[in-house]
């Protein structure tokens, strides 16, 4: 009888992990929202995903100030995809991965992810 509990237990707990529940890209909240990249340390790189349809980029290092706004929308063809019309890197990355930058990226986990291998320069994490 305790090992039916304790497993029990078990299970309740692994279901109710965040990486258990929500949508079928296992995120638990919507794409609206504001989210970080942290590929440069030292300064402040924001996406803002407004539910009107419109994104809005900041990026503050000292005295740059960088601003961008675009477009975005789910895909229609590729499951977690959101295609960002205008999105800029902003910050500086190596001239060699610049050319892995794509303008759609994967809404997983309540983050905006993008090309795989060099993704730490590229993706966005939600900070609220």
């Amino acid at each position: 009888m305790r090992t039916r509990q304790i497993l029990y237990l078990i299970f309740l707990f692994f279901t109710s992990c965040k990486y258990f529940k929500g949508d079928k890209c296992n995120n638990t909240l919507p794409i609206i929202g504001t989210y970080q990249n942290t590929y440069d340390k030292k300064a402040e790189n924001l996406l803002i995903i407004k539910e009107d349809g419109t994104f809005e980029q900041i990026f503050k290092k000292g005295e740059i100030v960088r601003e961008n706004n675009g477009t975005w929308k789910l895909s229609t063809t590729r499951e977690c995809y959101v295609i960002l019309k205008g999105l800029k890197v902003l910050h500086e990355i190596p001239l060699s991965l610049k050319k892995y930058f794509d303008h759609s990226g994967v809404h997983r986990f309540n983050n905006i992810l993008f090309f795989e291998d060099t993704g730490y320069a590229f993706d966005f994490y939600r900070v609220e």
